[in-house]
C-alpha cells in the first residue's frame, strides 16, 4: 500500500483513546514508528493527552511503498530497526508502569533473537500488544512483534471488533494497576526492612 488506509488508521486512533481515556492512565508517551522505513514517525514525552493533531501531522509524512535504497543493502534492517527500538524504549530509566505496542502485524524476514533482548535486563513493568487485525483468520501465525514481546512475558491482544478493544483495555488496565500495586508494595516493605 502507498497510503495509509482509513480503515487502519481509525483502529490505531481507537486504540490510543481508549487508552488515554481510562480514568487510571494519568500520563502517556507515545512513539509512532514505520518498521519498513525504519524510522519514528513521531515522538511525544509523557503529558497527560495525546496530542493527535501533531501526531496525524507527522503522520502525513509516511510515505508508504518505498524504501530508503541504503535499507536494501542491509540483510535484515527491520529486524535490526525494532531490536534497536525495544532497547531504546525498555531500556531507558524512566520506569515507565507499561509498555504497549499497537499497531497491525509486522511480518518480517527475520525476528528478534530474544538473547539480544535479554541484554536489556528485566523488565519491572507489564508488556502488552494490541494487534489490530481485521480478519485474524487470514493470517493466524505470531509475528515478529509477538515473538519480542515473549522476550518479556508479554501479553497479546488480537483487535478485529470494537468489543476486543473494550475487553483487552479493561483487562490491560487492571493488569497495569495490579502490578503498581505490587512494586509499591514491595519497595515499601523493602525500605521498612532496611
Amino acid at each position: 500500500s502507498t497510503a495509509l488506509q482509513r480503515s487502519d488508521t481509525e483502529a490505531l486512533v481507537s486504540i490510543l483513546k481508549a487508552i488515554e481515556r481510562d480514568s487510571h492512565v494519568a500520563h502517556i508517551a507515545l512513539v509512532a514508528f514505520n518498521i519498513e522505513q525504519g524510522r519514528i514517525v513521531y515522538r511525544q514525552d509523557t503529558a497527560e493527552n495525546i496530542d493527535f493533531p501533531a501526531l496525524g501531522k507527522a503522520l502525513t509524512t509516511v510515505k508508504l511503498g518505498t524504501v530508503n535504497i541504503a535499507k536494501l543493502g542491509q540483510k535484515h534492517s527491520e529486524t535490526d530497526f525494532l531490536q534497536s527500538l525495544i532497547e531504546q524504549e525498555m531500556g531507558t530509566s524512566s520506569h515507565p508502569d507499561a509498555v504497549i505496542f499497537a499497531g497491525p502485524k509486522a511480518m518480517l524476514d527475520a525476528d528478534v533473537p530474544h538473547d539480544d533482548l535479554r541484554r536489556i535486563g528485566d523488565v519491572e513493568c507489564p508488556v502488552f500488544y494490541m494487534n489490530y487485525n481485521l480478519n485474524p483468520q487470514a493470517v493466524p501465525w505470531k509475528d515478529s512483534i509477538s515473538h519480542a514481546i515473549r522476550a518479556f512475558k508479554g501479553t497479546e491482544y488480537t483487535i478485529s471488533r470494537p468489543r476486543d478493544l473494550w475487553i483487552s483495555t479493561n483487562e490491560m488496565v487492571s493488569r497495569i494497576v495490579r502490578s503498581k500495586r505490587q512494586h509499591t508494595t514491595a519497595a515499601a516493605s523493602a525500605g521498612g526492612a532496611q
